[in-house]
């Protein structure tokens, strides 16, 4: 596929990951960006960037899709029969190459998806998309793994590290490392991808800004932040049991415990450049230093 991808839209675009995209889409200058919405949506987006609504059923979403040449899916918690819709109305409507709504750790690696129910789904969309590419000539996809959001994980206590009490739970020995993308860099590699659709065509592509272990990390806040922290350690086997008792009671923090297990877990393939590589270089990222985009999260400076 060489054709441009121009007419872009978005699902969603309000969350964490959206406004990143936007940014790296219009900075670009060359696509056209529309971000489709339910009807109650309160959200705005800057200007240029068109707001369309939707019910999400399969008629309204192919009505959307008409004339787009490229969707990405930006529904974090999308069920299955949710997700093969979006697809189906992306053939409809002759969508030309869908991004699926991943954007999270290696989907690719049987040992990581089969510690949680939601990857088993992500897993199954993403062969749904497969399958339709293989059958529907002219539509394509790509998909994107990227690790936890670092900078957005680091703010939220995501990653095992509370910058205000500057606690760290550290998972297991704290040496296995783990890929992780900043969003901007995730945000470029979006519109990379779309810039570079002969390159990308039906592709699985990892990326990273780095990839420390938590004990690097861990040096690393300590550092930036010039006091030593408050250091506790779990296990990988009990994060992930504990997490799922709590989700079993409706605690919805369990889900933590289960992802940081995941991540974490030796043989789970979340160390992207030794299981298979990064496409950092195809896609033209930034390389970026852990020690400085630390250090900027904890002065509170975009990174």
């Amino acid at each position: 596929m060489g054709a441009p991808l121009q007419n872009v839209l978005l699902l969603g675009g309000a969350g964490t990951l959206g406004p990143s995209i936007i940014k790296a889409l219009s900075a670009n200058g060359t696509f056209n960006i529309s971000v489709l919405s339910r009807p109650d949506s309160k959200s705005t987006f800057p200007s240029g960037v068109k707001k369309l609504t939707s019910d999400f059923t399969k008629s309204s979403l192919v009505e959307s899709f008409k004339g787009q040449d490229a969707v990405v899916d930006l529904i974090a918690q999308g069920s299955l029969d949710e997700r093969k819709r979006f697809v189906d109305a992306a053939v409809e409507a002759g969508v030309k190459r869908y991004i699926p709504g991943e954007f999270s750790g290696n989907m690719e690696n049987k040992a990581n998806v089969s510690i949680f129910p939601l990857f088993a789904d992500r897993v199954a969309a993403r062969e749904y998309v497969k399958a339709k590419a293989a059958a529907v000539p002219g539509f394509t996809f790509t998909l994107i793994s990227n690790g936890p959001f670092y900078d957005w994980a680091l703010k939220n206590g995501f990653i095992g590290f509370n910058l205000e009490t500057q606690n760290a739970t550290i998972y297991g020995d704290g040496n296995q490392p783990a890929s992780c993308t900043t969003l901007s860099s995730v945000g470029q590699a979006v519109a990379s991808i779309l810039s570079k659709p002969a390159e990308t065509e039906n592709k699985g592509l990892f990326i990273a800004s780095f990839t420390p272990s938590q004990n690097e990390i861990l040096a690393a806040l300590e550092e930036a932040t010039g006091k030593k922290w408050t250091v506790n350690k779990v296990g990988i086997a009990d994060a992930i049991s504990q997490g799922f008792q709590a989700l079993s009671k409706g605690d919805l923090s369990g889900f933590v415990g289960v992802l940081m297990g995941s991540t974490y877990g030796p043989g789970n393939g979340n160390d992207f450049p030794k299981n298979g590589g990064v496409s950092n270089e195809l896609l033209g990222l930034p390389k970026e230093d852990l020690k400085a985009v630390t250090a900027a999260i904890v002065e509170g400076k975009d990174v």
